[in-house]
């Protein structure tokens, strides 16, 4: 499960870290919601990945698979509403904070902080260089802004302490945040681990899950005929 934290961050901030740590351009597209579940395909320059979120009451399960560029923008032309941002990793301490510039369909700058519980999630203190928190602000998900919920883009103030403490934070120096519980992973999920060492996670928790499952799921969605699309 994962557990996500989001905050809006002033554009000049955004710049100032992209043009430090470079960045990455992401399209989402997003197929219609069933409750509980959502289905969404993401083209990152040269790849393509076909995505499920389940939430959950500890937070969001997320499954993943890669799939052909061609396919991921065929699949994005069907799709209801569709996202562009450009996405910078920062390391906050242990933790990586996704700094993501939106581009389309409207310009907003958002953190996005993942942690394991919701406990790890409660304890973490906002930096002073994050603005309002929109966490539970359901216009700021990725999949409204695509859909076109978000109407005009809000203006984040600046301040010498944020701007300070955003300096600190490239410099690698920020104020202490308390530490995660680390736990030992059971024998079976030792052995699990060592019997399939290629296997990635994306986004902490995700999980890769079979293509065909994925795909199977989106067509009972969609009804779209992708058959023939199958790899």
């Amino acid at each position: 499960m994962t557990v996500r934290r989001r905050f809006l961050l002033a554009s000049s901030f955004a710049r100032l870290i992209q043009r430090q740590r470079g960045g990455l351009r992401q399209i989402e597209g997003f197929f219609p919601e069933r409750p509980g579940r959502a289905a969404l395909v993401r083209l990152e320059e040269s790849r393509g990945l076909l995505i499920l979120r389940t939430a959950g009451h500890g937070g969001e399960t997320e499954e993943q698979t890669e799939v052909p560029v061609a396919h991921a923008h065929a699949l994005l032309d069907v799709c209801a509403g569709e996202i562009a941002y450009d996405r910078t990793k920062l390391r906050i301490g242990d933790r990586i904070a996704l700094i993501d510039q939106v581009i389309h369909p409207r310009h907003v700058q958002l953190v996005t902080l993942e942690f394991d519980t919701e406990k790890e999630a409660g304890d973490f203190r906002p930096l002073a260089w994050l603005g309002p928190e929109v966490t539970r602000d359901p216009r700021y998900a990725n999949r409204a802004i695509a859909l076109g919920s978000l109407r005009e883009s809000p203006d984040i103030p600046l301040s010498n302490t944020a701007l300070d403490g955003l300096l600190d934070t490239l410099e690698n120096r920020f104020p202490d945040q308390p530490r995660p519980h680390l736990r030992r992973p059971a024998a079976n999920q030792s052995q699990a681990a060592k019997a399939a060492p290629g296997h990635a996670q994306a986004y902490g928790q995700s999980n890769k899950a079979n293509l065909d499952e994925i795909e199977e799921a989106i067509m009972r969605e969609m009804e779209l005929t992708l058959q023939n699309k199958r790899s």
